[in-house]
């Protein structure tokens, strides 16, 4: 029997971050390159979509019907501020009403985290396959982290972010040297390299039938020292190999 794994969670101040649109027309823009397909009426469903800037640009810029699934009741009320429909729900334990037609993970996916590796993998799978066999396509966009010693920089970095010791040390050096500040230190973070995502999803039951590859973010010297050689945003569009 599986042993249960809880997920371990941003605090409202640490949410409240992310409350921007900073990268919403990258990713309205991959959506609509990789998805060719009209969805015929069905909902595009944004899992983690926050105060629906996402969802709104995407209804604005391709006329899809959109919905945001948040477990965050200050985002979906922001959300119906905007005009965007969305409803409480968990990543994790979604429960799907039978028009969704793609399901997207928009920078979500990194920020399932358990208390270790292995949990934390479990989380990742576990809400991609949520939806295998109840959406049509999955789209993915994420960070990739590639490391001059390979896969080595997301793992330090899920190490650092989730220990609350090595937190409160990076947390103190955060403050004299920016560059290393984070705001999920204490809670952790998960980012991964282009193939380990790529096998993730495979091991989740999904193939990658469209990728766009993110233009390489500026890295500076101190983040040298975790030996990041890229990091870069990137989008996929999965459709279900297997039951998973």
């Amino acid at each position: 029997m599986n042993e249960m794994v809880t997920q371990k969670k941003l605090a409202d101040a640490q949410i409240e971050a992310f409350y921007h649109d900073e990268f919403v027309e990258d990713q309205v823009r991959d959506f609509g390159n990789l998805n060719d397909a009209d969805s015929g009426g069905k909902a595009i469903v944004d899992i983690g979509g926050g105060c629906g800037f996402f969802a709104r640009s995407l209804t604005d810029v391709h006329g899809y019907r959109t919905r945001v699934l948040d477990m965050d009741t200050r985002s979906v009320a922001k959300c119906h501020e905007i005009g965007v429909d969305a409803e409480l729900g968990d990543a994790l334990a979604p429960v799907p009403t039978g028009d969704e037609d793609v399901v997207c993970f928009n920078l979500i996916l990194h920020h399932l985290v358990g208390k270790n590796e292995a949990e934390t993998r479990r989380l990742q799978l576990q809400a991609l396959k949520a939806w295998h066999g109840k959406a049509r396509r999955v789209f993915v966009n994420e960070y990739i982290y590639q490391s001059f010693v390979p896969h080595l920089s997301g793992r330090w970095i899920f190490e650092i972010t989730s220990s609350s010791l090595l937190s409160a040390v990076g947390s103190a050096i955060g403050k004299v040297v920016p560059a290393l500040r984070a705001n999920t230190f204490g809670v952790g973070v998960r980012f991964r390299s282009n193939e380990q995502w790529r096998e993730l999803f495979a091991e989740a039951g999904y193939k990658v039938v469209g990728h766009a590859e993110g233009k390489p973010e500026p890295i500076s010297p101190p983040l040298r020292g975790l030996l990041i050689k890229t990091i870069r945003r990137d989008s996929y569009l999965l459709e279900p190999t297997a039951v998973a």
